[in-house]
């Protein structure tokens, strides 16, 4: 009696395993790509599409890479505005009881000069296990790939080459993951992930009758270049400060410099054209350009003060203008995750992140903190904090410069009381 009750026993635990083992592999396809014209204009469209091997679900979090060949669409496309992203198919599907949207797009961003990436998210209510039955489960059929996005790309020029899921993305594995927060068993295939680009634009014969372009070298090496700036605005988005400025011309421009000073205190450099390519200037131009620059490391409750300097080609430094962004709203606007009489704990910010995020807590009492980050998989990753802190305000900054793209899950314990956050490390 005891051998069969083990081995009923030994039968039940596989079929359990068995039952939350989470299913097969994501393969992604880029597929129907065609080149379309409007006006002056020349767009390259595709669509992005998946379909699951060994099983059947549905997909909560998500990330798609796209690298493309920059000789044709120029670099960093999603700051240029040169892109339009739409979500299709199972990711257009909308609840039928609470009529929202039951995926939503939470960032489109430049990770490297020819290579952007589009983060989507579910919109369900954890707190309710019935609600992933409105969500239509990935096609199972490889003739037969379910639709998630379609993205436009405008061209500068012809040329030929590919848009694909670049192979050097770090973590590939850990980009998909179902509503139970666990990694598909097998990851995420790439291979189908590739669509040929083949472009051909109308060329419009040069006007003979205009004098041929003289480009004279400076006589003086030692002379400063010049840059007409139309304008330089900053605004406050959730806990992110995004700047803009835009040039009429540029003469000898190497790139920009921003400086930033926090609630009156002595600027200090945050960003230069060197380490970060979107800063880069245009040498010489008389065409209108657009910049932007987003900071990440901001802290409710300050006063910050951004400064915009141009570096000319012989090294000289041109100082142009300076704007205020007060961050008190930041606080006002956020809700807690959890709290009690003797603690509050905020969302942590910004999210996506890249590379790092902030968590904030307020404690009108002496408390034990414990925070630590995990991968989808369960293992630590960041052992965050773990000891005793004395009432008052904290912001712990936590830096993830050297993890790859992923979901990770900030698990917080605070007088007994526990807190999930999920977080989006998007590069």
């Amino acid at each position: 009696m005891k051998k069969v009750l083990i081995l009923t026993l030994s039968i039940l635990s596989i079929l359990i395993t068995v039952i939350h083992a989470e299913p097969g592999t994501i393969n992604l396809v880029y597929a129907n790509g065609n080149t379309s014209y409007v006006g002056d204009k020349t767009y390259y469209e595709f669509d992005v599409q998946a379909w699951i091997s060994n099983g059947s679900d549905v997909i909560g979090d998500g990330m798609v890479y796209i690298g493309y060949p920059n000789d044709i669409f120029g670099d960093v496309v999603v700051m240029n505005q040169k892109i339009n992203v739409s979500k299709t198919g199972i990711l257009g599907g909308v609840d039928p009881l609470l009529n929202i949207d039951l995926y939503k797009l939470v960032n489109v961003t430049d990770t490297k000069l020819d290579v952007f990436a589009v983060t989507f998210m579910a919109s369900f209510d954890e707190a309710n296990p019935n609600f992933k039955v409105y969500y239509s489960p990935i096609s199972a059929d490889a003739s037969n790939p379910s639709d998630l996005l379609h993205i436009c790309i405008e061209a500068s020029t012809g040329g030929h080459g590919n848009v694909l899921f670049p192979d050097f993305i770090p973590d590939t594995d850990l980009l998909y993951f179902d509503y139970e927060g666990e990694l598909f068993s097998n990851g995420l295939q790439i291979a189908e992930a590739i669509e040929p680009v083949d472009i051909v634009l109308t060329i419009t014969p040069p006007d003979e009758t205009a004098p041929p372009e003289v480009i004279t070298p400076p006589d003086d090496p030692s002379q400063i270049g010049m840059l007409e700036l139309a304008s330089f605005s900053g605004s406050l988005k959730k806990s992110t400060v995004i700047l803009k400025w835009v040039t009429l011309s540029e003469t000898d421009n190497a790139g920009f410099v921003i400086k930033r000073s926090e609630t009156g205190g002595q600027f200090i450099e945050i960003a230069n054209y060197l380490t970060d390519a979107t800063l880069e200037g245009d040498a010489t131009s008389t065409k209108r350009i657009k910049y932007s620059y987003t900071d990440f490391e901001i802290v409710p409750g300050k006063q910050y003060t951004y400064q915009l300097e141009s570096i000319d080609i012989y090294g000289n430094a041109i100082m142009h203008e300076t704007i205020y962004i007060n961050a008190n709203s930041v606080a006002l606007n956020r809700k807690k995750v959890m709290g009690s009489e003797d603690f509050t704990l905020e969302p942590s910010y910004p999210n996506p992140f890249n590379p790092s995020f902030v968590v904030p807590f307020n404690l009108t009492s002496s408390q034990y903190i414990d925070i630590k980050l995990y991968n989808m998989s369960g293992h630590l990753v960041r052992d965050i904090a773990g000891n005793h802190y004395q009432a008052g305000q904290y912001n712990i900054h936590v830096d993830c410069s050297n993890l790859g793209s992923a979901v990770y899950l900030l698990k917080t314990n605070i007088d007994g009381q526990q807190s999930t956050q999920k977080m989006l490390l998007v590069k």
